[in-house]
């Protein structure tokens, strides 16, 4: 099969779509004919040697969508030729890929492959922070950082299909705009303006329930100052690898606020098969028949998968990015 590759470490530039050997199915796995592939930020990481790669498979790729091909002895929830998506340990920048049959999914009905591809990381991180860790209920207010991105759109819009009131963050005039059409309350340009002073302003003081941070140490007390009283700061990235950051602690004491960090790879084998259950029972209801929830930027082709990632590395992009493994694609920004 074809899949995408490097040799050493290094820019976008190292990245190479070149025959490699095919997956070998273990006994609780199914094997996925991959139709897309998200692309995240930690692909761009690992691939620089910044992240280590936690994952059996050498290869890129941490969520996929597909059909079923083949399934291991003991693999029997999902038959043959089932369309799904699925959390990946790595192996997504390929053609086909073997995954734990429990990290797979049904698509839900409506979307497209692309569509599809581009939910399971940001879904997990999204359940986890919204319905896990916070039972957010409708007239809560949350505010979410990097909201023009893959993550924080879909973040958003889930967040408005509960009825919250959001307050959304982005970091040009650009990607303001396109916050506007995800329909959230509040765009906020946070090199322009402080967002604190204007959930301060609109929430009468009161704050907001919930922080969806993927931005770390230069807007810590920015947050804990936006918080309502046992609010909660929710950690899910950073602009700089692990950064120092101070905290005002009298702001976290004062009003019993939380702060909690996010990191999906650490889960074992029944958190991620309980975390997904969960997306399944919690998300899939609000997504299914409304495609218009999952924003696509761009697609290119795996043999282009250069271009995606200097693509995500500049942050030019709104909404997800998503390779195809198709070498006769041409590029396609999507508005």
């Amino acid at each position: 099969m074809f899949a995408v590759v490097y040799d050493s470490c290094g820019g976008p530039k190292v990245l190479k779509w070149k025959v490699v050997e095919n997956p070998v199915l273990d006994f609780n796995e199914v094997l996925i004919k991959v139709e897309a592939c998200g692309v995240n930020r930690r692909d761009l990481w690992i691939r620089e040697g910044i992240y280590q790669h936690l994952g059996k498979n050498k290869y890129l790729g941490f969520e996929c969508s597909g059909t079923i091909v083949k399934r291991g002895a003991a693999a029997s929830k999902l038959p043959i030729g089932s369309k799904v998506c699925a959390l990946l340990n790595g192996g997504g920048y390929a053609e086909y890929v073997a995954v734990p049959e429990d990290y797979v999914m049904s698509i839900p009905s409506g979307l497209t492959f692309e569509q599809a591809a581009a939910i399971p990381c940001s879904a997990s991180l999204i359940w986890l922070s919204f319905f896990e860790r916070n039972n957010l209920i409708r007239d809560d207010k949350v505010l979410i950082h990097g909201a023009a991105g893959g993550v924080g759109s879909l973040a958003v819009r889930i967040a408005k299909s509960l009825g919250c009131v959001v307050f959304a963050t982005a970091g040009s005039e650009e990607k303001v705009d396109f916050c506007r059409t995800l329909d959230a309350d509040f765009a906020i340009n946070y090199k322009k303006q402080d967002f604190s002073e204007v959930v301060a302003r609109e929430t009468n003081g009161t704050g907001v329930n919930c922080v969806l941070d993927c931005l770390g140490d230069d807007v810590v007390d920015q947050n804990l100052k936006s918080l309502a009283v046992g609010g909660k700061l929710i950690c899910i990235g950073y602009k700089d690898h692990w950064k120092w950051s101070s905290v005002e602690m009298k702001d976290l004491v004062s009003k019993d606020t939380t702060i909690m960090g996010i990191n999906i790879n650490t889960f074992n084998v029944v958190e991620k098969r309980n975390m997904l259950e969960g997306i399944q029972r919690d998300i899939w209801p609000l997504l299914k028949g409304n495609p218009h929830l999952v924003d696509i930027c761009a697609t290119y082709s795996f043999a282009q998968a250069t271009q995606a990632h200097t693509l995500m590395e500049k942050n030019l992009h709104r909404g997800k990015i998503v390779l195809l493994p198709r070498t006769d694609l041409p590029h396609t920004d999507l508005p």
